[in-house]
């Protein structure tokens, strides 16, 4: 049986794990080509110095997008973004200042994501690479300071469901309404700490 996509890419960057191809449940190391977090690298920060970290592993791994308060101009919001920046700028990280755009939308026109590249954040909404051909999933805020610190970080490969598309659409309908339709059919949890993998002619 062949491996799916999401263990094809987890086997390209893996640093530790099984000496064979890579299935469901198997527990390794990888290292993600980036890891993007947003105004939270605040507290990603103060992780990073918990663990006696002194300095990112590798610079060009990180990418820092402010997005998420950035209409609160407060003394402490902006200091917050000030500390922020000089973190990234004395750590040789790229930095996108508020007013960039949507982090994730940043790492995508920015050419941070690249088919079959593994890109991980600190945002739920870090699946989302996906789209391009990616393995994109969201770490919390310590695995992002892990992987700060030493490059790598443990993941459990999660089981595959494949959804697989014919026909064609009805004028006037658009991806969006597929995946709110089988947001519809599939709300009982069944997708949940799943990869979804999407084939099928429908899908032109």
């Amino acid at each position: 049986m062949g491996q799916t996509i999401a263990e094809k890419i987890a086997n390209a960057h893996m640093t530790a794990g099984p000496s064979r191809a890579l299935r469901t449940g198997d527990v390794v190391s990888l290292r993600p080509r980036h890891v993007m977090t947003h105004d939270n690298s605040a507290a990603v920060i103060n992780k990073f110095t918990a663990i006696g970290a002194e300095r990112i592993f590798d610079p060009r791994q990180p990418v820092f997008a402010i997005d998420h308060d950035i209409q609160n101009v407060s003394d402490k919001n902006l200091r917050k973004y000030r500390n922020i920046e000089s973190f990234a700028r004395a750590h040789g990280v790229d930095f996108y200042p508020a007013g960039t755009g949507i982090s994730h939308q940043v790492m995508v026109s920015h050419g941070y994501v690249l088919p079959g590249s593994l890109v991980v954040g600190s945002d739920s909404h870090s699946n989302m690479y996906g789209a391009l051909g990616a393995l994109g999933t969201p770490v919390v805020r310590t695995d992002a300071a892990a992987i700060w610190a030493t490059g790598e970080f443990w993941w459990q490969i999660p089981r595959t469901i494949q959804v697989v598309l014919t026909g064609e659409l009805r004028d006037g309908a658009a991806g969006k309404d597929v995946i709110i339709t089988l947001c519809g059919l599939y709300n009982q949890g069944e997708v949940l700490n799943a990869v979804v993998e999407f084939t099928g002619p429908g899908i032109a």
